[in-house]
């Protein structure tokens, strides 16, 4: 298969049956969940192939469902392969590649100018635009390609029931938060008890699973029996039809609010060498409604990572949710000093108090500060710098937006570095994020290393840029002081360190009980 364009691309998919592209798509993605690959890199493989399946089921919704000729396997996976080789991205293109550089450089410069940001801006102790010329960022722009293809194709990694745990966790933080103020709300809007709601999670994976006969798909006249047990925690067919539909959309309908006006709008909102690597919309509504009462969840993976943007997209329609961003930034804070820090550095951990100066930001610190025997790390905790969108961020005007923001946060990491006069071990600059930011600051790194970016700072490397998810998962087999010198070695160009197998391995959401 060739496409000159991925529209080209798009109109092949339409030629089918959208439900059959469906099927195969789901069937793929569960196989996928069930095998538990002894070999990394054959899990990567598998997850690639699954991220391309995901983006395949949702084009198809472009398509007809009562078209005669349905998809096969041999054209799916011909069709996986064609994504996946795909050879017209940004980087294909030499004058795509100089027109986001200027994007990049006037974006930067708009952000420094914007009024809303003048405070910040002002107690800045270098601008971004002063660091970043067109020479720097000429030399790495076309590794913006590699980055974006890295972030497309590792979407999902991780151990999927740990964002279950860690999302009725932080839910517990920010009832402690608003006094139980949240749960309220979220009761009062949803139908379902925070409590109830996730232990819905596990029945639809075992509803979708094994239980319905074809997997992946269900009919709500054909629910099977629920044991008076289940029933007696919440898990009802009433409460299991009332999660589902509130967390599923019309696949292949002419309306907004169906995966067709969703993914149309999507592709219509960028440039067509952007649309390739487009958001997986089963991120945010991980159910498709199909005809006669019939449900699909084509990929379990989706459905366990979209546990709090379900959490946020419902609470958000009510009144409470102006409240949710400052409230989820405490939890977060909360979440790190309260139950991962004391499990995985107890001793060795403190939270820098905060200086409130009204006049100036200038006094503005980090939020943690760890110690271990070879470095310290300095935490910024930024529940704001990415979205759950994160393929927004391949956009260069967004992507010099992420990159400000960084660089803000950064200011604090230097600030306290000087306050604290850290100076007698290496420091690591760790900013924390809530969404999962893969490879979004790895060419900014490399770019600024090339420049006396860090000097300025006055810290010894660039930021390293983790979601909490990507921490906790790099940290589940490492101790802390073993993944120090890991991002060390990697600072240094010097060779990879070994996991030493004394991580968390997730044992401060031991105690976190679905059912």
């Amino acid at each position: 298969m060739d496409f000159k364009q991925f529209s080209e691309f798009l109109q092949f998919i339409r030629r089918y049956n959208s439900t059959s592209v469906l099927e195969i798509g789901t069937k793929k993605c569960w196989q996928n969940w069930e095998v538990r690959y002894a070999n990394p890199l054959d899990w990567v493989l598998a997850n690639t192939e699954r991220n391309y399946a995901v983006r395949i089921m949702l084009l198809a919704s472009a398509g007809n469902p009562h078209r005669h000729q349905s998809m096969d396997t041999h054209v799916f996976d011909n069709l996986v392969n064609a994504y996946h080789n795909w050879d017209r991205h940004t980087i294909s293109d030499r004058r795509i590649l100089d027109e986001e550089e200027k994007i990049l450089l006037n974006s930067i410069m708009k952000w420094e100018g914007n009024p809303k940001n003048k405070k910040q801006v002002r107690n800045w102790s270098v601008k971004l635009s002063e660091i970043l010329d067109s020479s720097v960022v000429h030399t790495h722009i076309a590794g913006l390609f590699v980055q974006r293809l890295g972030a497309f194709q590792n979407a999902g990694f991780g151990h999927p029931v740990s964002r279950l745990h860690r999302t009725i966790k932080l839910i517990e933080l920010l009832d402690s938060q608003s006094n139980q103020e949240f749960s309220e709300t979220f009761s009062n809007y949803v139908g379902l008890s925070p409590t109830n709601y996730f232990r819905q999670f596990l029945a639809c994976l075992a509803l979708f699973g094994w239980l319905s006969g074809k997997r992946g798909f269900c009919n709500f006249s054909r629910l099977p029996d629920i044991d008076n047990q289940l029933q007696e925690s919440g898990i009802t067919s009433e409460n299991l039809k009332l999660f589902i539909q509130q967390n599923s959309a019309p696949h292949s309908a002419q309306t907004d609010t169906s995966f067709r006006g969703k993914i149309t709008k999507t592709l219509d909102s960028v440039p067509e060498y952007y649309q390739p690597l487009f958001y997986n919309h089963f991120l945010e509504i991980p159910f498709v409604e199909l005809r006669g009462q019939e449900f699909c969840l084509p990929d379990p993976f989706s459905f366990t990572e979209s546990c709090w943007n379900q959490v946020r997209g419902l609470i958000s329609k009510s009144s409470y949710g102006e409240k949710l961003n400052h409230l989820l930034s405490c939890a977060f804070e909360d979440y790190l000093e309260k139950v991962l820090f004391p499990f995985i550095c107890a001793s060795s951990f403190e939270k820098i108090p905060e200086v409130k100066n009204p006049n100036s930001n200038k006094d503005k610190r980090a939020d943690f500060l760890v110690e271990t025997s070879s470095s310290y790390i300095v935490i910024e905790c930024k529940s704001c710098v990415m979205h759950s969108d994160t393929s927004a961020y391949f956009q260069a005007d967004r992507l010099a937006d992420l990159w400000c923001r960084i660089h803000s946060a950064f200011e604090q990491i230097g600030i306290t570095v000087e306050s604290l006069n850290l100076h007698d071990k290496p420091v690591i600059p760790l900013i924390l994020t809530f969404y999962d930011s893969i490879a979004a600051s790895t060419v900014f790194e490399e770019m600024v290393k090339q420049t006396e970016y860090c000097s300025l700072m006055r810290v010894n490397m660039p930021p390293i840029v983790q979601s909490l998810h990507e921490f906790e998962h790099w940290t589940s087999n490492r101790s802390l002081n073993n993944w120090s010198e890991l991002i060390l070695s990697k600072q240094n160009a010097d060779s990879p360190v070994s996991p030493d197998h004394k991580g968390h391995g997730y044992g401060h959401l031991s105690g976190v009980s679905i059912l």
